[in-house]
């Protein structure tokens, strides 16, 4: 899914106190969003780490830069949060800035602005080497995610084809799993689950052959796109914060 790759030395050495020590940095690591696009009311960077960082993020060296190379001031929040494995960490734009009518946004403006180039680059020195990721910025995507705006690409019984599903625009790095097949017996069709073509793509390979019938997409409530929009609320709803998702979204498909 990534569209660029750290190669680093697998060991640093840290001379101190007399004696070598060992640091490990990071050898691989990629961003999502990974397509050449985002909105302009993009909320959530996301770094995927091939192992954990010795410390957190260190988020002076996490720079938005606009297409005159210039930082964009103010554009993040000073705090990475990581997943329970220590290797995903999100970036959070400054939310003040996205949501329209709010001080920050009305002070200062949106961080990314429609038609502009963007580049990220984070230069910690955890990660072995400087990365960068380039991206157009589009206009915001202020409405819900409709599963009903989906494609499912039809496949047929008998085989193991891969059921491709396109969204009109980026979901979350980590949707792949948010997403399940139900088949004609009601029972979870079992296979393995990715995201391609920039998030946008949520493809299945089944682990057994596809039979014919009726089958659902069921969508977990927590399943969000990289503006935080949910299946039951957009992120510039007032209040959205504190509303829960708590009914899933479905979309069925028919297999012949």
């Amino acid at each position: 899914m990534a569209n660029w790759r750290v190669d680093a030395a697998l060991l640093a050495l840290v001379l101190g106190g007399g004696a070598a020590g060992v640091t490990r940095v990071a050898t691989g690591a990629s961003v999502t969003p990974s397509g050449p696009e985002v909105a302009e009311n993009l909320l959530r960077i996301e770094l995927h780490l091939d192992r954990p960082l010795p410390a957190a993020l260190d988020m002076t060296h996490v720079t938005l830069l606009d297409s005159a190379g210039t930082p964009i001031p103010d554009a993040f929040l000073d705090l990475p949060l990581f997943d329970r494995s220590g290797k995903n960490v999100t970036l959070l734009l400054h939310p003040g800035r996205i949501k329209t009518g709010v001080g920050p946004n009305v002070a200062l403006g949106p961080a990314l602005r429609s038609g502009q180039s963007v580049t990220l680059r984070i230069d910690d020195p955890q990660l072995g080497r400087r990365l960068e990721q380039h991206w157009q910025v589009t206009p915001p995507l202020r409405e819900r995610i409709d599963p009903r705006q989906w494609t499912v690409q039809a496949v047929r019984q008998g085989g193991r084809q891969p059921l491709r599903v396109v969204a009109p625009a980026a979901l979350d790095g980590d949707a792949a799993q948010a997403i399940a097949v139900q088949g004609p017996d009601g029972r979870r069709v079992p296979g393995v689950a990715m995201l391609t073509a920039g998030e946008r793509e949520w493809r299945f390979m089944p682990a057994q052959n596809w039979r014919p019938g009726t089958h659902l997409l069921r969508i977990h409530p927590r399943l969000e796109d990289p503006q935080g929009n949910r299946l039951c609320s957009a992120f510039e709803q007032a209040g959205q914060s504190a509303q829960r998702c708590e009914e899933e979204g479905r979309l069925a498909f028919i297999i012949e």
